[in-house]
């Protein structure tokens, strides 16, 4: 009985003695480089969830991405990393909804764009199923998509059809095709070595780009669409079995923290990013120059088939009134 007594005492003893969680580490794939508005917000926010978790939660960026950007969201889903950064377009026919939130003259600001994006995709269950296999931590958009080049001012549409760029996946390269201009589909981290070697006349970006991907010195003129020529869908995304992993408070605290707060502020970084980088376009002597009308309306006419496929697409994975969903998307935008 002694004995009994001994293990009751020290069962009780260990029941009421506070314990301390095991800390979780997770390794983060970043192949975005460290100037690149992106990187910090997801650093900022790596900081801001080990602070709320007390610590219970920690990071370790991997001094090398653990895939190519277009493979990132595949290394993520299969746990090669735990969290990282993902483009929607750089994975052809996996996001096909996605491609509302990148239409043409839909982005005026990243940062409202981000935001409805992410709301978009939470009242939408047909969009959730295409992130089924991850864990959504932010979706957002860059800001509005312009055209960069080596050669000449773009005043027309035969000027435009007369470059050849680098454009990235999803809708730009739609654009590209309905527009008949000679693009060639490659990530942006690879615009610097395609332009300096004249494989590509310019590229499709957003004015941060100019700075992030040291585009400066070689970039000669822009050509700005209000509200972008396009814009390309992002995603900060976990790997699900980790997210499971995690004690039910942290999760809480990493919620709050993610969502539409970490969508619109990765956004609104973005957007300063483009403000600081058209300022140093033009203090640098780059020649930048608003779309001419005329432009800006055959590209609007021509894209407008775009647009019409997403509402067929939509019907065709059970949503049933698209321009609905068009609608209340577009209404978060002007909010």
């Amino acid at each position: 009985m002694k004995g009994v007594r001994v293990v009751l005492v020290a069962l009780a003893l260990s029941a009421a003695w506070p314990t301390t969680q095991a800390a979780e580490t997770l390794f983060v794939s970043q192949w975005l480089p460290k100037s690149n508005s992106i990187y910090a917000a997801v650093d900022d926010w790596q900081k801001a969830v080990t602070e709320a978790t007390d610590g219970n939660v920690r990071f370790n960026v991997l001094p090398q991405p653990v895939a190519s950007p277009a493979d990132h969201y595949n290394a993520i889903r299969d746990g090669l990393a735990d969290v990282g950064v993902a483009v929607a377009g750089y994975t052809p026919g996996r996001f096909p909804l996605t491609k509302l939130v990148e239409m043409p003259a839909n982005t005026h600001t990243a940062e409202a764009s981000s935001a409805a994006f992410y709301r978009l995709v939470k009242r939408t269950p047909v969009m959730q199923a295409e992130f089924k296999d991850v864990k959504i931590l932010a979706l957002f958009v860059h800001g509005p998509g312009q055209v960069f080049n080596t050669r000449k001012p773009i005043k027309s549409m035969d000027d435009l059809r007369s470059l050849k760029y680098r454009v990235g996946g999803g809708v730009v390269s739609d654009v590209a095709q309905v527009l008949g201009v000679n693009a060639s589909q490659k990530p942006a981290t690879e615009s610097y070595e395609l332009i300096a070697n004249g494989v590509v006349d310019g590229a499709w970006l957003p004015m941060e780009s100019l700075e992030t991907y040291n585009l400066m010195g070689l970039i000669k003129y822009v050509t700005a669409f209000q509200g972008g020529l396009y814009s390309s869908a992002m995603m900060v995304v976990m790997n699900k079995a980790r997210w499971k992993d995690l004690s039910d408070e942290d999760k809480q605290s990493i919620q709050a923290l993610s969502g539409v707060p970490f969508s619109r502020d990765l956004g609104r970084r973005l957007d300063e990013r483009d403000t600081r980088a058209r300022e140093h376009a033009v203090e640098a002597g780059i020649q930048v120059d608003p779309a001419p009308r005329s432009l800006v309306q055959e590209v609007g006419q021509r894209s407008t088939a775009l647009l019409d496929n997403w509402r067929t697409l939509a019907r065709d994975k059970g949503i049933q009134d698209p321009d609905a969903v068009i609608q209340r998307y577009r209404k978060d935008l002007e909010q």
